[in-house]
């Protein structure tokens, strides 16, 4: 049997699979499993051999690949030649041999991954929203941080099932009880949570914050780094204006922009039209331009955060 676990979630499918091993060793013996963890230090016939070879003392044996199909960063020089070995290998197993594939973000485009998963058994592990996550992380820490402090570090760490538990884990050294004040003191946000705030300040039009918060994200980041987040947070909103205008419902907002666990965008509210949104959105893309055809007085740091400013506080007057 051949069983393929993946999609984006690595902390749901480590735990799958060393559930999957915790039950193969009890009823079959932790000698008869092999866990491949790095591809790139096989050879073709290790991994020939360790598929298709027999064995009359095991009844059963379980091979886990890690990193198989292929995501972009774990490609390596002798991988496609590999990937052809171990699915032809894999139409020809013995009986007793179970194989478990585990890739994390897998370039599904690719011919490997199809092939794949019409020869396995697909078990997809995602996590896109975040009650999901909390939900995960309540039934984990529920003893030690409350419904209102988790989601708040939740959101704090965008999102990320990984990130979030990390972040626990490392307070729980010192702490029984994690509260809200230890988030404030210890916890730095993410980018995109920064970002997604000065967006936030940015629609209401809130002049007095928005000067330093735009200070904050260069301070941990780069201007044109940041020109770019802002600029690809502001398009979401462009865009969610434009449809909500024509009268789209949010289920097909949701849809057309593959939202995932930003659903809560299209209701969120704020003092800015699509129209001003749309004027911003220009004056951004001019900034760009001007910026990389030299159009500008000089390409200081300092004078382009000028400019920058100059589009927010027209924006927002």
């Amino acid at each position: 049997m051949i069983y393929l676990f993946t999609w984006n979630n690595d902390y749901l499918i480590r735990e799958e699979v060393l559930r999957w091993k915790t039950w193969f060793t009890q009823k079959h013996g932790n000698e008869n499993i092999t866990h491949i963890t790095s591809l790139d230090v096989n050879s073709k016939n290790h991994i020939s051999e360790t598929l298709l070879s027999r064995s009359i003392f095991a009844e059963k044996r379980l091979v886990i690949i890690e990193w198989f199909p292929y995501s972009g960063e774990k490609w390596f020089l002798w991988a496609s030649e590999l990937e052809t070995q171990i699915l032809w290998c894999i139409q020809s197993l013995p009986e007793e041999v179970l194989v478990l594939f585990v890739s994390v973000n897998p370039d599904k485009r690719k011919s490997g991954f199809k092939q794949l998963k019409t020869l396995s058994q697909l078990k997809e592990f995602n996590i896109g929203w975040e009650d999901e996550v909390f939900s995960i992380l309540s039934r984990k820490y529920w003893k030690h941080i409350d419904a209102n402090t988790l989601r708040r570090l939740i959101f704090l760490k965008w999102w990320d099932l990984q990130k979030s538990i990390s972040e626990i884990e490392k307070l729980l050294i010192i702490n029984d009880q994690i509260t809200a004040k230890h988030l404030q003191d210890t916890i730095i946000p993410e980018f995109e949570e920064s970002i997604f705030s000065f967006i936030d300040t940015l629609l209401q039009r809130d002049a007095n914050k928005i000067f330093s918060e735009l200070d904050n994200l260069i301070l941990y980041s780069n201007l044109y780094a940041v020109y770019q987040s802002i600029v690809a947070n502001l398009r979401v909103f462009l865009y969610i204006e434009l449809l909500k205008k024509n009268r789209t419902s949010p289920k097909d907002i949701w849809d057309i922009l593959k939202l995932w666990n930003r659903s809560f965008l299209i209701n969120k509210s704020h003092k800015s039209k699509y129209k001003n949104i749309s004027k911003l959105y220009i004056d951004l893309l001019n900034f760009d331009k001007n910026m990389k055809f030299w159009k500008f007085i000089s390409s200081d740091e300092e004078d382009l955060k000028r400019e920058l400013e100059s589009i927010f506080l027209k924006f927002a007057a």
